[in-house]
Order: C-alpha cells, then sequence, then structure tokens
C-alpha cells in the first residue's frame, strides 16, 4: 500500500529537484540578479556570487540543464538570462515565504528600502509603484478581479489608453496580458502578464522611472515621472518619493 501511494506521488512533477537548484545561496544569488530580466556573462554573476568564474559556469550549466536559465552565444561570448516569466514568477511567489535578513549596514537598508519602494519583477514593475498602479487598474475598470486572479476589460482599456498603449497585441501571444502576482514586500498583488511588460516598456521609454544602476532590479521615478504618474494614473508623489532622510542615507552609502 505505502509503496502505490509513493509511486503516485513520485508521478507528479519532482519538486525537490528544483527545491534542490535553489537550495545552493550561489545559484540563487544568480537566479535572483535575473530577475531584472537582463541577460549577464557568466564573469559578472560570478563576481555578484563571489565565486570564481569556473564555479560559476559549472552552477549555470545546472541552472540551464534544468530549465531555470537560458543563455545566448554571441561568438565566444555567453550570456545568461531566465528562461521565461514563468521563472520570475516561481521566483517571487518563493519570495513571499522566504524569511527577510535584517540589513547589516546601511548601505543594504537603503538598498531594501528602495527595493520595497520600485523594482522589477522580470519585466514588470513590483514594490509600492507596482501595487499602486494595479489598485488605479482595478478602480478604472481597466482590469477586474476574478476567482482566478485578474482579467482585462478590452474595450475599456481601449476607450481610455492609459499611456496611449493599445492592449491588443497583448492579446495575441500565450503569455496572459494581465494577472496577478504576490509582491513579496507588500504582501498584496501587482500586475504582471504582457500587459504589464508593456506598461513598463512605456514608463521607461517616458523617462518616468530610470534604473540608477545598469542590471539592477531597482528602479527610481524621476520628477517628470512623479508628474506623470499623478497624471495619469492619480498616484500622489507621497506614495513613491524619497524623503530627505532616504537621500541622505543614499549619499553616506555610496
Amino acid at each position: 500500500m505505502t509503496r502505490t501511494v509513493e509511486n503516485r506521488i513520485d508521478a507528479g512533477p519532482d519538486i525537490a529537484a528544483v527545491a534542490g537548484l535553489l537550495g545552493d545561496r550561489t545559484r540563487a544569488t544568480m537566479v535572483k540578479a535575473l530577475v531584472a530580466d537582463r541577460a549577464m556573462p557568466a564573469s559578472e554573476l560570478a563576481a555578484l556570487s563571489g565565486v570564481s568564474r569556473p564555479t560559476a559556469s559549472e552552477h549555470l550549466a545546472r541552472l540551464v540543464e534544468h530549465g531555470i536559465v537560458s543563455v545566448e552565444r554571441c561568438g565566444r561570448h555567453a550570456y545568461y538570462r531566465l528562461a521565461g516569466p514563468e521563472v520570475a514568477t516561481a521566483l517571487e511567489a518563493l519570495a513571499v515565504l522566504a524569511p527577510i535578513h535584517p540589513p547589516r549596514s546601511l548601505r543594504s537598508s537603503f538598498h531594501l528600502d528602495n527595493l520595497r519602494r520600485a523594482r522589477t519583477c522580470y519585466d514588470h514593475v513590483a514594490g509600492r509603484l507596482g501595487v499602486a498602479i494595479a489598485d488605479v487598474l482595478q478602480s478604472r475598470g481597466l482590469v477586474r478581479r476574478t476567482g482566478d486572479g485578474l482579467e482585462l476589460d478590452v474595450p475599456v482599456w481601449q476607450d481610455l489608453r492609459p499611456l496611449d498603449i493599445d492592449c491588443r497585441p497583448s492579446l495575441k501571444g500565450r503569455r496572459p496580458a494581465i494577472r496577478a502576482c504576490v509582491d513579496w514586500s507588500e504582501r498584496r498583488h501587482h500586475v504582471a502578464g504582457s500587459l504589464a511588460g508593456a506598461i513598463t516598456h512605456r514608463l521607461f521609454e517616458l523617462g518616468w522611472i530610470v534604473r540608477p544602476r545598469d542590471g539592477e532590479r531597482v528602479v527610481k521615478v524621476t520628477d517628470e515621472g512623479f508628474d506623470g504618474l499623478a497624471q495619469s494614473f492619480g498616484l500622489p508623489a507621497s506614495v513613491l518619493r524619497t524623503d530627505a532622510a532616504d537621500e541622505e542615507r543614499g549619499a553616506a552609502s555610496s
């Protein structure tokens, strides 16, 4: 009887295999760095993880083998990125369950505050900015909550066209246009999916958000962004603006 039950359980997805891969701190650090949806060379991932280049290559080979990371080759150079948005979704879900290490320095405390304020989760915005945008989209009827998560109201979207984004191209791919993604720092949902990616791309294009450092997940709302987000989404600057104390801490930690 026990053997039959075990066989039935083993027939499903092998969660332990993925958990074992991400249970290694070096590999977990590499995968977290790639959540910014940017291709990175092994040398940069090695430096971030504090290991040698050969060791990093071994870890990356295992991640590629199991479909967590993909590799793009350009001549003799190899660049790594997450295999797809579903990997970012799984990582964000794990982050909700994971304990948050208390900051051990002024620099790490400031970085954690910035992550909570506004960051990218794969190709869409998260943190307080992402959750605030999700709230506005729902309050204006652009998306509505269902038993399964969130659903796009296409006629309402096309009528209002926030940021002049046409939602129809987002409906054509295999990826959902809109879905709910649990935000690990806010413990609420922000919006994910191809349309959420289009919104984020447009915010970068308008110069309303920028990355203070290339390759990082943290994004910063610019002065133009505060005005634009207030006019387009009704978001008050108080939700996202860095206060004077934060600026002083940031200057001290740089």
